[in-house]
């Protein structure tokens, strides 16, 4: 078998997924575990309160286990052993940019529902309570990340997304910890809480499925913007940890390209989605995130007309009516005028953008509009910063919600 050939059939093939589900993040569960260590418990507490923001300074006052983690961590890594195309970066940062909205509606309707199919995701969301108690808190906190990520300069030497990596990293590690301690029967089941796979294919929920959604909704997303947005993701990707063992400059883990990411999402969609009855924490969380968006809706005359079921709508157009009935939604019936309607606003929205975009002299009024909407979100809810309070017990873990 040739190389390119092995590259695309290793995603559906389960040896090599289950190899995956072996396997944490063992460099994160490290620190954090010398740091529980060495700490006292009010200096475990303050660190942690030091990185609580959506900024990292590193000196050399902190452990050097942190220390030593933090340079790895935010270390730019060769992909297909090449160094990061810089160029390439500020093209899908700016794709992003430019359909902003439409990609959060997707990541909101799409993406995240769709992962809570799987109740290898759901059981560990769930043992939070965040998403049940503080929806908005939470859902705009991965907002905040994907834009991290997703906006111009996050890569740069001090940027958002290097310094979100070593936070989510450790967040997972403590996570793991939890997860042993309090849902004694997930590894035997499921492997390694937060393995590499299930790390995988949430990285494919914030790239291949908002991509693919946007593809969806006819906004005019060509071949070429698609991947130069799904190259953020497979940079993102590996700084996660998402490769063999001391090897961060391996490309292995990750499929190259958008044809790849599809086999491997096709793999874990057979391979953990689940029907309702199976999964009733996937339920709850589905329901949970549907309240929350229709409690975002303008309470306006429209609602009589269909339109406070818009996000069921859109949700049954992004993820099918079967996906629907995994998670417990029920599939919209009649209402086909508004069906239509609905369904026409995102490609309309998008040309008539375009048409400002193309008038716009700095080629940016689009993307900074966009980024002035979430900042203005994320300000009412953080005062600015979106939090990565790293857990030790699950009391801390559901504090998160509060």
């Amino acid at each position: 078998m040739t190389t390119h050939n092995y590259a695309e059939k290793k995603w559906a093939d389960d040896r090599f997924l289950n190899g995956l589900r072996q396997q944490g993040d063992d460099e994160a569960d490290e620190c954090f575990i010398q740091l529980r260590d060495e700490l006292q418990e009010d200096d475990f507490s303050h660190l942690f309160q030091v990185l609580n923001t959506n900024a990292v300074i590193i000196t050399d006052n902190i452990p050097k286990a942190l220390h030593r983690f933090l340079n790895s961590a935010m270390k730019m890594p060769l992909v297909d052993a090449l160094p990061i195309d810089g160029e390439r970066v500020k093209r899908g940062q700016h794709v992003f940019m430019t359909h902003a909205l439409p990609a959060a509606m997707v990541l909101l309707l799409k993406s995240l529902p769709e992962g809570y199919t799987a109740p290898n995701l759901s059981k560990v969301l769930a043992l939070s309570e965040n998403l049940s108690q503080r929806p908005y808190r939470r859902l705009l906190g991965v907002l905040q990340m994907v834009i991290n990520v997703s906006s111009v300069g996050g890569f740069d030497s001090s940027g958002k997304a290097r310094v979100t990596v070593p936070k989510i990293r450790l967040l997972h590690a403590a996570v793991r910890k939890i997860v042993r301690e309090h849902l004694k029967e997930y590894e035997t089941q499921y492997g390694v809480p937060v393995n590499l796979e299930d790390m995988l294919g949430t990285v494919m929920g914030f790239s291949y499925l908002v991509i693919t959604g946007l593809q969806q909704l006819n906004i005019g997303l060509l071949d070429d913007q698609a991947e130069d947005l799904y190259y953020l993701w497979r940079v993102f990707a590996q700084m996660m940890g998402l490769h063999p063992k001391d090897q961060p400059d391996s490309s292995e883990y990750v499929p190259r390209n958008l044809a790849e990411a599809q086999l491997f999402y096709d793999s874990y969609r057979r391979r953990h989605y689940v029907h309702a009855v199976d999964n009733p924490e996937g339920v709850e969380l589905a329901a949970t995130n549907l309240r929350m968006m229709n409690d975002l809706l303008p309470q306006t005359p429209l609602r009589r007309l269909g339109m406070g079921i818009l996000p069921r709508i859109y949700m049954e157009e992004l993820i099918g009516r079967e996906g629907c009935k995994r998670i417990g939604i029920e599939p919209v019936r009649f209402l086909f005028a508004t069906k239509w309607l609905i369904k026409t606003f995102p490609p309309v929205w998008s040309r008539l953008w375009s048409v400002v975009d193309r008038v716009d002299p700095s080629d940016h009024l689009h993307a900074n509009m966009s980024r002035m909407f979430f900042q203005g979100l994320i300000n009412r809810e953080f005062n600015g910063e979106i939090t990565f309070h790293i857990p030790d017990t699950l009391a801390e873990l559901k504090a998160l919600a509060s």
